[in-house]
C-alpha cells in the first residue's frame, strides 16, 4: 500500500513538473492566428471590388426599361470568373478562415443577383443602388480584413500590456 502510495505521488510531481516545462516553454513561443498579409491578393481584392462598381455604375447609367440581362451577361460572366478566383486564392491560404468566408458571401451574392437578373430581364434604379452599396460594403471589409494581416503580431494581441 505505502509502495502504491509513493507510485502516486511521484506521478503526481512528474505531472507537475511537465506541466511547468510546458507552461515555460509556451510563454516563449507564439502561436499564429492568421495569414501573413500578401499585397496581390489586397489588390486583386480592390481591383475586383472596382470592377463590380464599375458593373453597376454602368448598369445605373443604362435607362431602366433598356437593362435586359442580354446586355450584361458577358459582364456578369466575367466578374464571376474574378470573384471565384479570388475565393479560390482566400481558400488555398491557411488560417484565412475570415477573407474566406467574406469572399465567398460576395461571390454567393453576386450569383443571386445575377440570377435573379436573369429570371426578371431588369433591374430598378433602387435595387441597383442598393445591391452596389452592399458590394462596396463587402469588398472594403474585405480589404480590412487583409490589411489587417500587416498588423505587428503585438498589436493582434488585444490582452497583452503595452511594450
Amino acid at each position: 500500500m505505502h509502495t502504491l502510495q509513493s507510485l502516486k505521488s511521484s506521478m503526481n510531481a512528474w505531472r507537475i513538473v511537465l506541466f511547468l516545462a510546458v507552461a515555460i516553454g509556451l510563454t516563449g513561443c507564439s502561436i499564429k492566428l492568421v495569414t501573413d498579409y500578401e499585397s496581390a491578393t489586397f489588390e486583386e481584392t480592390l481591383r475586383v471590388g472596382k470592377k463590380v462598381d464599375r458593373f453597376y455604375g454602368d448598369l445605373l447609367e443604362t435607362p431602366a426599361d433598356d437593362r435586359q440581362y442580354s446586355k450584361y451577361s458577358d459582364k456578369y460572366v466575367e466578374i464571376e470568373t474574378d470573384l471565384r478566383s479570388l475565393w479560390t486564392r482566400n481558400k488555398a491560404r491557411t488560417l484565412n478562415q475570415e477573407s474566406t468566408e467574406i469572399s465567398e458571401i460576395i461571390l454567393n451574392l453576386w450569383l443571386k443577383y445575377k440570377n435573379a437578373h436573369e429570371r426578371s430581364n431588369t433591374y430598378s434604379d433602387g435595387k441597383a443602388k442598393l445591391d452596389r452599396n452592399r458590394f462596396t460594403r463587402l469588398f472594403v471589409s474585405a480589404a480590412d480584413a487583409e490589411a489587417a494581416k500587416k498588423l505587428d503580431p503585438d498589436d493582434r494581441v488585444t490582452n497583452k500590456d503595452s511594450k
